[in-house]
């Protein structure tokens, strides 16, 4: 609805302008739209709007309507967190570790020969022999 509530100009004797008669026939159109009146009735009141002087001839075109009612603010609910997708480099670990403890275990046979590749692995990891971004440089 519009902001026009005849309650705010004080008493009815009070003179009104162009801006509040126009607010007033902008708020009979949208009791017009709401179906609250008919052609006839609303010709005859947003006549009557544009004629009138004081207060109270807006006061009295208004008083079998209700009144503009505050909006309802919308609630608002948080968006939803996106879940992160699991990395599968750690998952992958896993699953391998657990097929080769498997094999280990079922054939009686542990796989010496990875040693070596793990200690590489460690190592690389642990000592950073890997490449280096630019603020890792030393001058």
């Amino acid at each position: 609805m519009t902001d026009f509530d005849p309650a705010v100009y004080g008493p009815p004797d009070v003179r009104v302008g162009t801006a509040e008669r126009e607010q007033a026939a902008a708020a009979l159109g949208e009791h017009f739209a709401a179906g609250r009146l008919d052609v006839a009735e609303y010709d005859d009141r947003v006549g009557r709007a544009y004629a009138a002087k004081t207060a109270g001839e807006l006061t009295v075109l208004f008083s079998d309507l209700p009144r503009p009612q505050p909006p309802v603010p919308p609630v608002s609910t948080p968006p939803p967190v996106p879940r992160r997708a699991l990395p599968l480099a750690p998952i992958g670990a896993a699953v391998f570790l657990f097929f080769l403890v498997a094999f280990a275990v079922e054939t009686h046979f542990f796989p010496f020969f990875l040693f070596p590749v793990l200690f590489f692995i460690f190592v690389r990891g642990r000592r950073g022999f890997g490449p280096r971004g630019p603020r890792y440089y030393r001058m």
